[in-house]
């Protein structure tokens, strides 16, 4: 058999051969050059952007990569649509056997979604790269030795007294007592500072829970009268997000204090500073137009902290951390957003063929025009009416739902084929896996209007709230709600519409 297509090999024009003959439907969506396509360009690309994303604490340039492979993903989807458009056995009325329906729909959605699975893929190799060069731990232990150099460096410019602040603890605080109320009361004298006269404030019972656990030391004078002492900050770089994926933890202010300041103990400075220069060297991002780093020299106005950062680059150096860090975790923190973002746009994209692979060119776009008309109308009656609530549009959807499905079922009756109908079940089909979510949406909506009219009544009552799982759920259903009623329900009535005489 001669090789018509190029880079095709020969098994797999076999394969295309015997699907034409046996089975058109599933040949016609031409599944399985997608495919091969998209495993070919796949492979290119990982290979590609492996070698391209060898330094995690640059800046990341995901976005031009996106849109690249974005754009070429999108001339594959056109290509593939010009040879789905030119059989249709839909159509043609050739050959429909039991569930072809249902496996076009699903031939489309792979098709599509390895198309859009493309334009993952620098992503998912940034995310790679970042945890080959850097190690979980590894970070947080860097972390912390820069900032421990840094103390021992610059001992003399750190600040060694604690800040105190004094405060009477009582069962609610009144408007009154939140003001800052001057005290003569010399019995606080402060473990760590040289003063007999302090502020203190009113705390409810609440906030010193939350002081008890946050402050850094706590001193009791008696059931209701707390000296609460804050450590300096010697944290000069931070990642917040690294530690929650490490068994290490970023040492606090208060053990760098006790770990350096406290039992001081002069240090080899060529030693450290070497070691710094190390940390800049692997963290420091390259200077460019949108990165901060301020000029080294500093005068005197500056803080202890600016002062110490601006001397050891430890922007850049934090700058590099915090890229590193994202990139390492960005699939681990926000996987249901990629897989959201994938998902939505593959069932967008296929309804969207699957209805007009199904219906008639004018009755699409006409269906398309509907849909953006009544988007504007019902915008145009929010703002007439002063009710732009997430309460009322979502109503508005559930009533335009519940009217295309009765234009739909009417073409049960019908002998004619009318644009109405067409454009109703075209409609219906596209918002039938959103109904179950645009229920809870307004459920949770309705029970948040209900909460802020009323906030006495659930008062002292705690409040779980389980929309996140019930918005899950309702995905879920909304998909197989879809693909249950694509044979039996909407197959048969685009049959039976197309099928008419026309109008």
């Amino acid at each position: 058999m001669n090789n018509k297509r190029p880079l095709v090999p020969s098994f797999l024009q076999k394969l295309d051969d015997n699907l034409l003959r046996n089975k058109p439907t599933t040949w016609s969506a031409r599944t399985h050059l997608v495919l091969y396509f998209v495993i070919l360009f796949g492979a290119l690309l990982t290979a590609f952007c492996f070698l391209v994303f060898f330094d995690a604490k640059q800046y990341s340039n995901l976005s031009g990569w996106i849109t690249f492979v974005g754009l070429i993903a999108f001339i594959g989807f056109v290509f593939w649509l010009i040879y789905l458009l030119r059989f249709n056995v839909f159509k043609r009325y050739g050959n429909w056997f039991m569930w072809d329906g249902l496996k076009s729909f699903a031939l489309y959605f792979i098709s599509i979604g390895l198309m859009v699975a493309v334009c993952f893929i620098p992503s998912a190799v940034e995310t790679f790269r970042a945890n080959q060069q850097f190690g979980n731990d590894e970070i947080v232990n860097d972390i912390n030795d820069i900032n421990l150099t840094a103390c021992k460096l610059e001992y003399n410019l750190l600040p060694h007294q604690w800040n105190p602040e004094k405060t009477k603890v009582v069962n609610e605080v009144t408007q009154d007592e939140r003001a800052i109320v001057y005290s003569d009361d010399d019995s606080a004298a402060g473990k760590w500072v040289d003063t007999n006269r302090l502020y203190y404030r009113y705390i409810d019972t609440a906030e010193l829970r939350t002081k008890l656990a946050n402050m850094d030391s706590v001193v009791k004078l008696n059931d209701s009268m707390y000296i609460f002492y804050q450590c300096p900050d010697y944290r000069f770089i931070n990642s917040y997000n690294t530690e929650y994926h490490s068994g290490k933890k970023i040492m606090r202010s208060a053990d760098i204090y006790y770990a350096v300041i406290k039992n001081y103990q002069k240090p080899d400075r060529d030693a450290l500073a070497k070691k710094m220069d190390a940390f800049k060297t692997k963290y420091a991002v390259t200077r460019s137009y949108y990165d901060y780093d301020p000029d080294p020299s500093y005068d005197e106005n500056d803080s202890y902290d600016t002062k110490i950062k601006k001397k050891y680059a430890l922007y850049r150096i934090n700058n590099g951390i915090d890229n590193a860090v994202r990139k390492k975790y960005a699939w681990f923190d926000d996987w249901d957003v990629y897989l959201r973002i994938f998902y939505y746009l593959t069932l967008t994209l296929t309804m969207l063929v699957f209805i007009f692979r199904h219906s008639t060119v004018k009755t699409f776009f006409l269906s398309v025009l509907t849909a953006v008309i009544l988007f504007i109308i019902t915008g145009l009656a929010m703002v007439i009416s002063y009710s732009s609530s997430e309460t009322g549009v979502l109503s508005f959807m559930i009533i335009y739902y519940v009217v295309f499905l009765g234009i739909s079922l009417s073409i049960f009756g019908s002998t004619v084929r009318k644009a109405i109908q067409g454009i109703g079940l075209n409609l219906c089909l596209f918002m039938t896996p959103f109904v179950p979510l645009i229920f809870v949406a307004l459920n949770a909506s309705m029970n948040r209007s209900s909460y802020y009219d009323n906030p006495v009544i659930d008062m002292g009552k705690p409040r779980v709230d389980h929309t996140q799982l019930y918005l899950m759920i309702a995905e879920v259903v909304g998909s197989l709600l879809l693909l249950i009623l694509i044979e039996p329900f909407f197959r048969k009535l685009y049959r039976k519409w197309y099928a008419a005489a026309e109008d």
